[in-house]
């Protein structure tokens, strides 16, 4: 499928779905025990979910050309991630082998890295190529003090790596081969951040904090003086890949496309924008001009941070970039921040009260379902894998329904 057929089906479906007053539903109804934002339930998703899996660490863009540097920090592991002259990308601690004090803040261009404590110096790819006073390290092996790396890979616009040392990422298994192939349709590679990350803290479990980017359902109460004067309430699309999943959502100009002939549809993607879950914690949304990358991250069982990175598409005239740069701020502070987060705090403390048994996910909340399900798949795995068992067939999923 090419993107004018990917992009037409979808608005289709989104134009059947007003029409009908009708939205994409999940089998059935998720009841799920209100235990999974407990402590222990977070400890265990830290190590299996966050730990022990591949993610997305930013977009490529945010490595814009060969030495270029990034620094991160995801659930307390700060990382540095860098563009060799080579191109490729490396994702290493962002800490001092001598005494462990961070190398580097915010982003840039570097060709080596010094330590500010005793100036310890390394090159792009996290080798030791000098330190003060030799003699005081007589037996040290310094091509054993490079920064310890951790597993990165790149592909269609993405850069995927891991928290802990684990095994190498397959950047086409990871993603599977339609949503990669979907992916490379949306070529954003070369797509640029927009300032700096902006860090929002949630008084919420991440899950909570999550689940409020993946439906619709509440945008006619929730956002109905801000994202309902111009997107469509509790209509969606939902399709998965995987545990990845892709929600499209429509703006209210969609409607213009109804009575026209599809020769006649020029650029649909105008009229309403790609929502992509990639596991676990990330939330990608596309329109024309813009991404907006957002990385929920767990802090503690009732406390979350969401990193927001906006980029933007290359080449935008000056009137597309000023509607973009305009909108971004109303979206992060009066819809994100005022709406999202603050109803997502407003799940503390009901939810860990012991009076409220279950929180529910209904039909049509298909995405949030999906998630909750992969979740829970994670889980069950590990929990065998600790026992010393491998999950019967079909055990894990089960017990996500």
């Amino acid at each position: 499928m090419d993107r004018e057929a990917l992009e037409h089906s979808l608005a289709r479906r989104l134009l059947d779905h007003i029409e009908h007053r009708t939205t994409d539903l999940a089998d059935g109804v998720l009841e799920l025990p209100t235990d999974i934002y407990s402590a222990a339930h977070h400890d265990e998703e830290m190590q299996a979910l966050f730990y022990d899996q591949p993610m997305v660490l930013c977009l490529s863009g945010a490595l814009p050309e060969p030495g270029t540097y990034r620094t991160i920090e995801i659930c307390g592991t700060p990382l540095l991630l860098t563009r060799d002259d080579d191109g490729r990308v490396h994702a290493m601690v962002n800490a001092c082998r001598h005494r462990g004090v961070r190398l580097a803040d915010g982003a840039g261009e570097a060709i080596r890295f010094t330590c500010p404590f005793h100036a310890w110096t390394y090159d792009l790819c996290g080798g030791l190529v000098r330190y003060p006073f030799p003699a005081g390290f007589e037996g040290m092996d310094k091509n054993d003090k490079g920064l310890i790396q951790l597993e990165v890979t790149e592909g269609y616009g993405l850069v995927v790596g891991r928290l802990r040392p684990g095994p190498p990422i397959d950047i086409d298994e990871y993603l599977g081969p339609e949503l990669a192939g979907e992916l490379s349709l949306l070529d954003f590679a070369g797509w640029l951040p927009h300032g700096e990350p902006h860090v929002h803290r949630v008084a919420a479990n991440w899950k909570v904090t999550l689940d409020t980017f993946r439906e619709n359902y509440h945008f006619n109460y929730l956002h109905k003086k801000t994202l309902s004067t111009y997107a469509v309430g509790g209509v969606l699309t939902f399709d998965a890949f995987g545990r990845h999943l892709r929600n499209a959502s429509a703006l209210r100009s969609i409607v213009e496309l109804k009575d026209r002939p599809e020769s006649e549809w020029a650029d649909v993607a105008q009229h309403f924008s790609y929502q992509y879950a990639l596991f676990p914690n990330t939330s990608l949304t596309f329109d024309t001009r813009h991404i907006e990358l957002w990385q929920i991250v767990p802090i503690d069982a009732a406390t979350s941070e969401v990193v927001h990175t906006a980029y933007l598409r290359p080449g935008l005239s000056d009137e597309e970039r000023s509607k973009a740069v305009d909108m971004a701020p109303w979206i992060c502070e009066t819809v994100v921040d005022g709406e999202d987060f603050w109803v997502a705090a407003r799940s503390e403390p009901g939810v860990r009260l012991g009076m409220l048994d279950t929180v529910m996910f209904g039909r049509n909340e298909p995405a949030p379902q999906h998630l909750h399900h992969g979740f829970t798949e994670v889980l069950e795995a590990a929990r065998a894998a600790r026992a010393g068992q491998a999950p019967q067939a079909g055990q894990a999923a089960q017990g996500a329904r």
